[in-house]
């Protein structure tokens, strides 16, 4: 998972996109579907009137023990006598949570690295001993004290570290008070920030999805950006985004799954929307004909609401794509990932049907 975006359609919906692939520090290219996740459950969502979304670049164990220590923290606060007083009311509240997760995540990794190689905890470290079978053992050795507090500070990582170090996320959600805003956790920098944009890009591609924002912000005016996007062009352009990405940069790769927020809805059901699989890969399939002139802006908005905002099924929607796309033949070849100068000599030169092979 190399790339997570969001985008702000008004100030109650928005949704946040994430790929499938996942490099390993060999390089070895993996798909990890499981990229996004929901902060809270139906139970606390409906009580706090709130949607809060997790999405993270790196290493995807990592991200896994942030949300579960994140949802951990949430449950208990919703449980207690002190509900009223603890209970977070804000996406931010939430964002902190998982903040001090991430930071929590990150020191439990470099403790074990330090207990592997020096037999203490970065605890131990800044007490100057530790203990072993009972024995206090003060840490005098200064080369040891010097390479210990390398590891404990992050100024030293190896090859397994590093990447982990490296991981990073975005929360973004709806709250009754604020409406739709998004953060930005780094926990090796010790950052969590506010985005005030309304559109974050994180990951490998994100200079390629900041061009896509901002030729979709700079063709606006200033009315017309604080008006803000209907749902299906909002997600158009940040699907949009992450094909830029996916096009440009490598380690972005798969079906690009998104969550969409509705926070007038009433039900955490209805507010909180996951798009995987065959509706995200349509999704994604709708963008790429408009991108490629097979059909106009027009059509590619009517799709999507079809698909998404009103939930047909995949497969009528699927079928209505390619009944109105220019040219099917060449919509095909385009999908198999034949280059389009080559797509027009091949329809020319050899009359290819493209639904028959080569």
């Amino acid at each position: 998972m190399a790339l997570v975006n969001f985008l702000k359609f008004s100030k109650t919906m928005g949704a946040i996109i994430a790929d499938e692939e996942f490099w390993t520090p060999r390089f070895r290219r993996r798909l990890h579907i499981d990229n996004l996740h929901p902060l809270l459950d139906e139970q606390l969502s409906d009580a706090w009137n709130m949607e809060v979304a997790y999405g993270g670049v790196g290493y995807p164990s990592v991200h896994r023990e942030v949300v579960n220590r994140t949802r951990k923290i949430l449950q208990e606060k919703f449980g207690s006598e002190q509900e009223d007083e603890s209970a977070p009311k804000l996406v931010k509240q939430v964002a902190r949570i998982a903040f001090e997760s991430m930071q929590a995540v990150m020191r439990r990794r470099i403790d074990q690295k330090m207990l592997f190689k020096f037999g203490f905890t970065t605890d131990d470290l800044n007490r100057g001993f530790y203990e072993m079978n009972g024995q206090k053992i003060e840490i005098k050795n200064k080369e040891i004290k010097k390479a210990a507090i390398k590891l404990a500070s992050g100024e030293e990582k190896d090859s397994l570290l590093k990447p982990a170090m490296e991981s990073r996320a975005a929360v973004f959600g709806y709250d009754a008070t604020n409406g739709i805003t998004g953060y930005y956790l780094d926990s090796e920098n010790g950052i969590l920030a506010y985005n005030y944009e309304g559109f974050e890009a994180i990951g490998s591609g994100k200079y390629a999805s900041g061009i896509a924002f901002g030729n979709m912000f700079g063709a606006k005016t200033l009315a017309m950006r604080q008006a803000g996007l209907p749902p299906a062009e909002g997600i158009l352009e940040l699907i949009d985004s992450a094909l830029m990405a996916l096009y440009h940069f490598k380690e972005v790769g798969g079906n690009l799954n998104f969550a969409l927020i509705n926070g007038a809805e009433n039900t955490h059901q209805k507010r909180y929307q996951e798009i995987f699989d065959n509706e995200a890969r349509l999704t994604s399939e709708i963008v790429y004909a408009y991108k490629w002139d097979e059909i106009d802006r027009a059509t590619a908005l009517d799709l999507i609401d079809a698909l998404i905002l009103k939930e047909q099924s995949w497969e009528q929607v699927e079928s209505d794509l390619f009944s109105r796309v220019n040219n099917e033949d060449r919509f095909v070849l385009l999908l198999r990932n034949y280059k389009k100068k080559e797509v027009d000599h091949i329809l020319l030169t050899q009359g290819h049907d493209a639904r028959q092979g080569n």
